[in-house]
């Protein structure tokens, strides 16, 4: 046997046969070759064989990360000459000294000569696009066995890290539906369930928040270890387009994307098109489409890495299509149909098969393979490069975030975010002065000079990854680009603004210009155990942070009373806001104790009952609607309420139609359009799945409000009410066109009634995602919060600002003797919006106080 080190890890690997084995094809596991007509494989077949891949060849070994959310081995394949796979450890260390220029054991030049090239791909994040994991098989199985020059030339330069499957779960999901439906009129279409058990399409959103187990995997293991230079990402996109997209991208690229990173990333897409051409594979486009400003899904272009797109038209999951030359349609910058400079060699159109999908992705990752290969010393060179500018740069100078925070937990989120982007944090040790600094955070914004209290938080910019710092915390201005000079908006690809501190409600500081601070380095951020001031049995903490509900929740749980003051107040010479909570400790504290572990939250303990009208709230009853028309919202909200261990029960559609709602105190409808949410699946799907809410459903969640009961709308599920009962509400901005008005996904201030129990908690102003957000106009019910007069974009872009001014944003309804209430905006959005959790937290318990 024989070990190797990995990182921080020793593996042990079978010992390889002196004499070769047979390589075992991926035909040999599957009983079907890959890319074949109807016929999809599980996880399990795809872990076997790379598996057996490794057993047989020398060339090839597997690692494995972990375990994906549902408990399926999360795997990494590494494939190189066999000398390199031996020799993995002192690979490593040459790649990290590259990375980080301050720590080179030699010179650049001798490192260079020594390093390869570290090329990451990664498949079937979106497991209905199915034929990246079967590309990966195909492909590792020539590099396993291939001895031509090419292949030589691959194994020699490089070390290919493999990762199958990004989402093994839903691998699963989706083969076992297809299997299912096989030979139904339901062939072909997509599960009726989320296909990641989260955040089902949005797992290809997560790479800054890092939330879900593949993506931590990944980053922590693979990323952060390997520090590969060139990571490509193999996805599928529509059938009525392109066959195949390859980048470079279309503007705008985030401006923190270096220089170099987009000559390498031209240089490489313009080679895959010729070669694409030459092989004869019509209907690649590039310079269209996709563009690379969020760092939501392309972390390693803020740490010296390209990150490459790769999307090829899909079929029916395995079952082939036949296309019409006349059904292929025109997308963002380019038409399928006619030849132009992006798109050179249009498809004619006819039979398009998981064959034609693996066929062209097989050629596409061997030219990157190639090019990583034949240009590695360029490739080294400008990640070595990358990592000097990082280290020496001098604007901004450094972030500042001052340790005591409005949200405790939203400070802690954002520093994690931090560091498991590998971004290096201090703490100051005494108090220093800054001579001119920016506020960025959800309040207006000032400048000038400040005074820093010991302890807060530095982020200086001179450090290897202070781009994906940068990036995370600057605020977005994202550019206004038209089709043509006076003409029509050209609509972004994806949201606008990811600015941490605004989304969090975290007060962060830009500086400008040098400052001296003693620092110490952070060497880890872990959760910090509540603090616990004072004496008595009255216990005291406040509703600012999202902690509080996790705190909640666990002595809700172990049947204490909780309660919350409707009103501001003093207690032995200290003063409350409004929304504070309190419980009492019946003699025995460490229950408490216990409870307040890996929480950060400041609890005052008080001698006496403070005198005043307190409420009393319960752990919430929780209905959490889940259509058969997966919604990735009704994902993220599930896994929020399990990160704050909240109670729930999932209601699908019959369920609301025909069940007993009286169990439920609160019913939640995630963000979907109420067409959705009102008819579901239609057309092929079996009878169970079909029909949505229908009429039947949702006059039985009136009935539930007027009940007694209470209804949270999020998104734009809001405009199912709105539209279909008499509230006294309208969305005013749902009929205006886009070039009148446009949000696509920016933070916009917002002033919060903090009075109202949905309020309580927050400051007069918070930062929400808009996405497309329904805004309302009241002639009935009660404004929770609204859009001021003026300067409503914080981070991102708008269009048609003033439609929005003075406009409600959150909104409550009496019905009967229950409630409803309509939160437009994302208040939860990917898990991100971190800043606005309290208005769905807030909401749920306030569901369980009486009227």
């Amino acid at each position: 046997m024989r070990e190797i080190g990995i990182g921080i890890l020793t593996l042990v690997w079978l010992t390889f046969p002196a004499v070769a084995q047979e390589i075992p094809s991926p035909e040999d596991f599957l009983g079907f070759p890959v890319g074949a007509d109807r016929r999809l494989p599980e996880w399990h077949q795809v872990e076997d064989y790379f598996r057996a891949l490794a057993h047989s060849s020398q060339r090839v070994l597997v690692q494995d990360l972990g375990q994906s959310t549902n408990g399926n081995p999360f795997l990494l394949v590494l494939i190189s000459h066999p000398d390199s796979l031996d020799q993995l450890d002192h690979l490593q260390n040459l790649q990290q000294q590259l990375a980080d220029p301050r720590n080179l054991e030699g010179s650049p030049e001798n490192l260079i000569a020594e390093a390869k090239t570290i090329v990451l791909v990664t498949c079937a994040i979106h497991p209905n696009e199915v034929g990246s994991a079967q590309t990966a098989m195909a492909v590792a199985y020539d590099l396993a066995r291939q001895n031509d020059p090419e292949t030589e030339e691959i194994l020699k330069n490089v070390v290919f890290l493999l990762i199958p499957s990004l989402n093994p779960d839903g691998m699963d999901i989706v083969s076992q539906w297809y299997q299912q439906t096989l030979g139904t009129d339901a062939e072909g279409t997509l599960p009726p369930e989320l296909y990641h058990p989260y955040s089902g399409h949005d797992n290809n959103r997560d790479w800054y928040m890092f939330t879900q187990k593949e993506t931590r995997l990944t980053i922590e293991q693979v990323h952060n270890v390997w520090h590969p230079q060139m990571v490509v990402d193999l996805h599928e996109m529509g059938p009525y387009g392109a066959r195949m997209f390859v980048p470079p991208f279309i503007e705008p690229v985030d401006p923190n994307v270096d220089p170099l990173l987009l000559g390498k990333i031209e240089e490489l897409g313009e080679s895959l098109l010729s070669s694409l051409t030459e092989a004869g594979k019509s209907g690649v486009v590039t310079r269209a489409i996709y563009d690379a400003y969020t760092p939501a899904r392309a972390y390693q272009h803020y740490h010296a890495g390209a990150r490459i797109l790769f999307e090829t038209a899909s079929v029916r999951l395995a079952t082939p299509l036949y296309i019409q030359n006349t059904q292929l349609l025109s997308g963002r910058d380019y038409d399928a149909r006619k030849a132009s400079k992006n798109f050179s060699l249009p498809w004619p159109g006819g039979q398009w098969t998981v064959g034609d999908i693996v066929e062209y992705q097989k050629l596409a990752l061997k030219g990157a393979l190639l090019h990583a290969a034949r240009h590695r010393e360029s490739w080294l060179e400008n990640f070595y490069r990358i990592g000097l500018k990082a280290i020496e740069r001098t604007t901004p100078y450094a972030f500042v975030l001052p340790p005591d925070q409005h949200d405790s937990q939203s400070l802690f989120d954002l520093l994690e975010v931090l560091d498991v982007g590998m971004v290096e944090i201090h703490r100051a040790a005494g108090p220093f002065q800054v001579g001119s600094s920016q506020l960025i955070s959800s309040s207006s914004a000032s400048e000038g000079r400040r005074q820093f209290p010991a302890g807060s938080y530095v982020i200086p910019m001179q450090q290897p990854y202070s781009t994906f710092a940068k990036t995370m915390l600057e605020v977005q201005h994202y550019p206004e680009i038209r089709r043509y000079p006076g003409g029509p908006l050209k609509r972004p690809y994806d949201v606008t603004a990811h600015t941490l501190g605004i989304q969090l409600g975290v007060d962060v500081y830009q500086v400008e210009q040098p400052f001296h601070a003693v620092l110490k380095p952070v060497d880890s951020i872990i959760p910090v155990s509540g603090n616990i001031r004072g004496t008595g049995p009255y216990w005291l903490f406040s509703h600012s942070s999202n902690a509080f509900a996790r705190f909640t929740n666990r002595l809700l749980e172990k049947g204490l009373a909780v309660y919350w003051a409707p009103n501001g107040f003093r207690a032995e010479g200290e003063g409350y806001p409004v929304g504070t909570l309190m419980t009492r400790s019946e003699g025995d504290e460490a229950p408490f104790l216990d409870r307040l572990k890996d929480i950060p939250l400041e609890v005052r303990r008080v001698e006496k009952w403070p005198a005043l009208a307190w409420q009393r709230i319960r752990s919430p009853r929780i209905g959490l609607y889940k259509s058969h028309r997966s919604a990735p919202d009704e994902g993220w909200t599930r896994w929020i309420l399990e990160q704050y261990e909240f109670t729930y029960q999932s209601l699908l559609d019959l369920d609301i139609r025909e069940g007993d709602l009286s169990d439920y105190d609160v019913i939640v409808i995630p963000h979907q359009t109420p067409e959705t949410l009102e008819h579901g699946l239609s057309g092929p799907y079996p009878e169970e799945y079909r029909g949505g809410l229908a009429s039947r459903g949702i006059a039985r969640l009136k009935e539930f409000a007027e009940a007694g009961g209470t209804l949270l709308f999020l998104g734009n599920a809001t405009e199912l009410p709105i539209s279909r009962w008499d509230l006294g509400v309208r969305n005013v901005t749902g009929r205006l066109s886009p070039e009148d008005f446009y949000v696509p996904g920016s933070f916009l201030r917002v002033r919060v009634n903090k009075s109202h129990p949905i309020g309580y908690g927050m400051r007069d102003e918070a930062a929400v995602m808009f996405r497309h957000s329904p805004s309302l106009e009241l002639s009935r019910g009660l404004a929770i919060a609204h859009y001021p007069e003026g300067n409503l974009l914080l981070s991102g872009w708008i269009n048609g600002e003033d439609s929005l001014e003075k406009k409600t944003a959150l909104a409550e309804f009496k019905t009967g003797k229950g409630r409803i209430i309509l939160i437009p905006f994302r208040t939860q959005f990917r898990a991100q919006s971190r800043g606005t959790y309290k208005f769905l937290f807030n909401s749920l318990y306030y569901a369980t106080t009486r009227r």
